[in-house]
């Protein structure tokens, strides 16, 4: 197993996985022209040349990341390769310089698992803006607001909704061990 980015014959094998997800409610919908645009955020779980899974690490501010797209094969649940496929994320994210990464998610007992703690919606302006406003779940939306903190810092930056930056404090909180270089 590889984790690696996503080249531009990947997309079509992703948007399929994605729309098995979007069909059962679980996701929502992303075209191939959006998962061609966030082709240089995107990563995969390669399993000998066939796609096992799938996310993305979204910039929402210039510390603060976003897990997103976060898709397994069904043939490949149930096998760590979520888990994988996030700690992937947050290391780049780390390595990156994030101080934050944070989701939108109905799988919350999942990314407690992965160390992440459900925050309040409106402590994430920035995602309203660019993502929520354009959503077709926006009055009706069923997903939890999660972080996880990597840089241990009491102030961050943020946007408040006037677009004017703004200096939130936040609980400094534990993280776990940093992520090591993953490929099996």
């Amino acid at each position: 197993m590889i984790v690696r980015l996503a080249t531009e014959s990947d997309v079509p094998v992703i948007h399929n996985m994605i729309q098995e997800y979007v069909d059962d409610g679980t996701l929502l919908p992303r075209t191939r022209e959006s998962l061609y645009r966030s082709l240089p955020s995107l990563v995969v779980a390669d399993a000998e040349g066939e796609l096992a899974g799938v996310v993305a690490l979204h910039r929402l501010e210039t510390h603060v990341a976003e897990i997103r797209t976060l898709t397994v094969a069904k043939g490949y649940q149930g096998q760590g390769m979520g888990q994988l496929l996030v700690q992937f994320a947050l290391k780049l994210a780390e390595d990156t310089g994030y101080h934050k990464v944070i989701s939108f998610t109905t799988q919350i007992e999942f990314f407690s698992r992965c160390g992440f703690s459900v925050i309040a919606r409106d402590t994430v302006p920035t995602k309203y803006y660019l993502d929520c406003i354009h959503c077709s779940k926006l009055f009706r939306c069923d997903e939890t607001a999660m972080e996880r903190v990597l840089v241990e810092s009491p102030v961050l930056h943020s946007v408040n909704r006037y677009g004017r930056q703004v200096i939130q404090l936040h609980d400094v909180v534990e993280c776990e061990p940093k992520a090591k270089a993953i490929q099996d």
